[in-house]
């Protein structure tokens, strides 16, 4: 108890000082950071050692003289939240040690040492309203000895489970709340005590073949009223309003750890569904230690605990394994003869006047005389305006004179051509992905295209113009991208809601920008675990054909082969794209559940 008395005097000297500090203080830094900008080293290290101390005395179960070191290093560096967090946690750890010694001795009867217990905790935590509550619970009261008896026996915090009579039982009454609740309790074997603030009414009841919790539960609702157990075969019966509940019902104080909340939106999350959904309105976050407590009735507060248990789970993971198969294939054949197709008519006198000039007619003389021309008789530079003339080509003759006339001859090529390429492509993409939560893959290359371009145009001092090209441009993702969101079932099914994109470069251009291939699948399936599914396949067959030649002679049948070049190309491409999850982790609920509480009214 001294050492009790101590704890609070030094805590109430750390108040005062912090107070006078923070009010002598006048500057930005001080209301920030506190006062630890003016500790001296020798304060720092006193500090560290009281801290040291307290740690060791911890773990030798020596709380009160560890919050007592605490004290002391908070005083010596004022405003040090480790140590002002670890002296709040020990003496929290006081004062519940000291309410559940004082819960146990009023349990036992001995309310003298209850109401020690409950005083001691107040002195170490005078502003703890549960505190307070039980030590007011059991403190002597004066009013009806038997009524001060039933609230003793409600003091404890320990679950109380009444014991009916098994079997059900059939009521016909008239008459008022108490005789029906008598009744009941009668026929059940339990003893029904009564709130002096009880209102009584007149009623008839017919019920037949119900057990007690249900006879009970049409009788509350009838009567506006609710029951609660004070021992194992004794319950207490209160008009239902706010005041009586708070003083019959049972409650409950727990605090939670949640340790998958991220931030602390997920913590005021909870907090508003144990408001909204339990009806717990007494419930306090501590952010940085990510734990909610809680106070209400003890069925709420278990109720509340199923539900954090189930949704606190650690998440279920999936291995989503993607394979992309894809196969082109291109068969070519190219046969025939390359006939000529274009000829050069032209007359040779007037081709030999237009190449050799004056000297010409010379030659043409020779020409109609024996049918030849002596090269040796034409001039160098004459010969060389024979570039590009029809005369250097091989030609066929006809007519004789000045109407002599040549046409050219194009030389005859074959073709017998058979080519076959094959390409198969894998891509194989394994990605981990969390349920509920989206996991993107991709793999490729940035593609830089060129939308537009700026030119600047200068002059310079001598009046020469500069032109500058500046080239804009955007990036677009050229590969492979998966977007995969999954979720798993109880019964193994994974469900996943799938964006796959295959993006490449095609053959065309306009204005020099080349057109991009694209390929997507956007869909949800569900599957079992590691079972394949086919979410995309396609097949293209191309086939060219091709024919040149003469008119009317390539196309008759036997002639075409010989007298035109024939060439076909078939192209046939084919994709496939193949899914497996494979759950790497399962939830430690796995069958999940349907309800997770029953709370009747």
């Amino acid at each position: 108890m001294k050492l009790s008395f101590a704890i609070l005097s030094i805590f109430l000297s750390l108040t005062c000082a912090a107070v006078e500090k923070s009010h002598g203080s006048g500057s930005d830094d001080s209301r920030t950071n506190g006062p630890k900008s003016h500790v001296s080293k020798k304060d720092l290290k006193a500090a560290d050692k009281e801290f040291k101390k307290a740690l060791e005395l911890q773990n030798a179960g020596k709380a009160e003289e560890a919050l007592l070191a605490l004290i002391r290093a908070s005083e010596l560096v004022p405003g040090n939240m480790e140590y002002i967090t670890m002296a709040e946690m020990i003496r929290q750890q006081l004062v519940g040690a000291h309410l559940e010694q004082g819960n146990r001795l009023a349990m036992a009867g001995d309310n003298n040492g209850a109401i020690q217990q409950f005083h001691e905790a107040l002195v170490i935590d005078p502003q703890n309203a549960y505190v307070a509550q039980r030590l007011h619970d059991v403190s002597p009261q004066e009013g009806d000895p038997e009524q001060r008896h039933i609230l003793q026996l409600m003091a404890s915090v320990d679950h109380i489970n009444l014991v009916p009579q098994p079997g059900k039982k059939t009521f016909h009454m008239q008459g008022d709340t108490k005789q029906l609740y008598t009744q009941i309790g009668t026929a059940f074997g339990v003893k029904m005590q009564f709130d002096a603030s009880l209102n009584t009414r007149t009623l008839r009841f017919d019920l037949e073949n119900v057990d007690f919790y249900t006879v009970m539960d049409m009788a509350g609702l009838m009567t506006r009223t609710f029951w609660a157990p004070v021992s194992a075969h004794e319950a207490i019966v209160a008009s239902d309003t706010t005041e009586n509940r708070k003083q019959y019902e049972r409650m409950a104080l727990r605090t939670f750890y949640v340790s998958n909340a991220a931030a602390q939106t997920d913590l005021n999350d909870l907090v508003n569904v144990m408001r909204n959904v339990f009806g717990i309105n007494l419930v306090s976050i501590q952010p940085g230690q990510n734990t909610i407590t809680v106070r209400a009735t003890r069925e709420r507060v278990e109720a509340a605990a199923s539900f954090l248990d189930n949704l606190m789970d650690a998440k279920p993971e999936m291995m989503i394994d993607v394979k992309e198969y894809e196969i082109n294939t291109d068969n070519l054949r190219d046969m025939g003869l390359n006939l000529p197709t274009s000829f050069q008519v032209f007359n040779v006198p007037s081709e030999i006047r237009r190449v050799l000039g004056s000297d010409a007619q010379s030659v043409i003389d020779q020409l109609n005389r024996t049918g030849t021309i002596d090269p040796t008789k034409i001039s160098p530079t004459a010969l060389s305006n024979l570039a590009g003339s029809p005369l250097l080509a091989p030609f066929l003759l006809f007519g004789k004179g000045l109407g002599l006339t040549g046409f050219t001859v194009p030389s005859i090529s074959g073709k017998l051509l058979m080519s076959t390429s094959i390409a198969m492509t894998l891509e194989h993409m394994m990605l981990r992905a969390t349920d509920g939560e989206a996991a993107t893959f991709r793999v490729g290359t940035r593609f830089p295209i060129v939308n537009s371009t700026f030119t600047n145009v200068a002059f310079s001092s001598q009046g020469q113009t500069q032109i500058g090209n500046t080239p804009q441009f955007t990036y677009e993702d050229l590969g492979v991208t998966v977007k995969t969101t999954p979720r798993y079932h109880s019964n193994g099914d994974v469900t996943m809601a799938v964006d796959m994109k295959i993006q490449g470069l095609g053959t065309l251009q306009l204005n020099s920008i080349p057109d991009i291939t694209n390929r997507s699948y956007v869909g949800t399936i569900t599957v079992h675990d590691g079972e394949p599914s086919v979410i995309m396949g396609a097949i293209t067959d191309q086939e060219l054909r091709s024919t040149q030649g003469f008119p009317v002679l390539g196309q008759v049948p036997g002639l075409r082969g010989l007298l035109s070049t024939n060439s076909t190309d078939s192209i046939h491409n084919e994709l496939l794209i193949v899914i497996t999850p494979h759950v790497v982790r399962k939830p430690f609920h796995d069958k999940g559940s349907s309800v997770f509480w029953t709370i009747t009214p």
